[in-house]
């Protein structure tokens, strides 16, 4: 009996040390997972916030355009554009703010930037990027959980943010801004307008804001006016006009002036057949006339500096992802003159803050000098025309050919043929709203 109840006891000790070691390899694996999880938790939050914050930057660049004209460019090219890893001395925009959130400085860190064409549920502004997405991914070393048989030695924590343009491409493609002027829009003398997909909006409050007379004919998808309309000896518009509206807003009020620089020609330059004009400030503006050809405009941005800019009869002209910006004082200024019988094709920049603007006039100016693009005329404008405080006139007969075209001024006049042809996507024209948000 007595070998018996020794060795009971024994078996009792045994048992009793098996529990504590169990119990104490629980407690361990809570302890460690507490640990470990808390920390994954504290690292999960902190590479969210630094993914949010790369994508916020990213975004704001591409909104301005400086992730082109940065000397650490990204997100440019052809879509869709291939993601890309940040690395540990990356300079680019979005990277440079994954590391001023403690992301993206060490091999344990992975940061990819990546283009997303659409995303889910959200509606997205119509340009060439627009939607940001940042991937923070960071390798950690586990602590007490990996004391236990087959845990693992590491885990990683990922955090991903996608920024986006959200906005819509406006419904208008004329806006008449003056907000007073009798006649802001008018259409006589047999003009057949065709506004082709888009609206007309006449901001003017005058009982006679608008008038349709003398044969002419206008068409859009609507005619919306704050005042009165004036239709009459044989006028007529497709659809009616609808009278009282609300006043529409300069939709390129924001757009930034430019600043003249140095001179690339004192006086008016006249260029020859067959040259290729350079950007920058032409002081005493350009005047291609003479029957001159092949004059072609390299890409960026025109200062013309008082003269404006001329297109003579008998010439030809062109140029791709070009702006035109008309400034000077009151007393030499000039605007865009396109003659008869001229043959022109230009179309505006395609990204940057000017993207689909083609010809800008400086606010300042309130010199009675108009854009005229007159009659007999070939021309091939993919662009807005934007003259905020000046006025518009197309006449005897000048055809804008069917490319995206749209019109923002003062006031604005037909007395011959104008097709103004609406662009869905807003990116020809520039005319669709931008805000940033994060969207993911």
């Amino acid at each position: 009996m007595k070998r018996s109840a020794i060795h009971a006891g024994n078996e009792a000790g045994q048992a009793v040390i098996l529990v504590v070691v169990a119990m104490s390899i629980f407690l361990i694996a809570a302890l460690g997972l507490a640990i470990d999880g808390g920390q994954m938790y504290a690292h999960r939050q902190m590479a969210q916030a630094a993914a949010d914050a790369a994508a916020q930057a990213g975004i704001m660049s591409i909104y301005d355009g400086t992730n082109a004209s940065s000397a650490y460019p990204f997100g440019t090219g052809s879509t869709p554009i291939a993601s890309s890893a940040c690395t540990t001395t990356d300079l680019r925009t979005p990277c440079v703010y994954a590391r001023y959130n403690g992301f993206g400085g060490t091999a344990s860190d992975t940061v990819t930037l990546s283009y997303p064409a659409t995303v889910s549920g959200v509606t997205l502004s119509s340009a060439t990027v627009p939607a940001f997405t940042v991937t923070v991914q960071r390798t950690l070393q586990t602590g007490l959980i990996r004391l236990l048989p087959g845990a693992p030695a590491t885990a990683s924590v990922t955090a991903k943010a996608t920024a986006g343009l959200v906005g819509t491409v406006s419904p208008d493609c004329i806006y008449v801004l003056d907000p007073s002027a009798a006649n802001a829009f008018q259409a006589g003398n047999g003009a057949t307008v065709a506004v082709i997909g888009c609206a007309v909006s006449v901001d003017s409050s005058n009982a006679a804001a608008a008038s349709v007379t003398g044969g002419a004919s206008v068409s859009a998808s609507a005619i919306n006016v704050v005042g009165g309309v004036a239709i009459n000896n044989g006028g007529t518009t497709t659809p009616a006009p609808v009278t009282g509206a609300t006043p529409v807003a300069d939709p390129l009020a924001s757009l930034p002036a430019l600043t003249p620089g140095t001179c690339l020609y004192a006086t008016t330059y006249s260029p020859p057949s067959g040259t290729t004009l350079n950007p920058g400030t032409y002081c005493g503006g350009i005047n291609v006339s003479n029957g001159v050809t092949n004059v072609t405009f390299a890409p960026g941005n025109y200062i013309i500096n008082g003269g404006g800019i001329t297109f003579g009869g008998g010439t030809t002209s062109s140029g791709s992802g070009v702006m035109f910006y008309l400034t000077g004082t009151n007393a030499n200024y000039a605007s865009v003159t396109i003659a008869n019988g001229v043959n022109v094709a230009f179309s505006a920049e395609t990204s940057g803050p000017y993207q689909g603007i083609l010809f800008f006039q400086n606010r300042s100016i309130t010199s009675s000098s108009n854009a005229t693009f007159a009659g007999g005329a070939s021309m091939q404008l993919s662009g807005t025309l934007y003259f905020p405080t000046t006025d518009v006139s197309f006449s005897n007969g000048s055809t804008a050919e069917a490319n995206a075209t749209a019109i923002v001024a003062d006031e604005v006049s037909f007395t011959g043929a104008a097709n103004i042809k609406y662009d869905s996507t807003g990116l020809k024209t520039g005319l669709f709203s931008k805000a940033v948000a994060l969207v993911q």
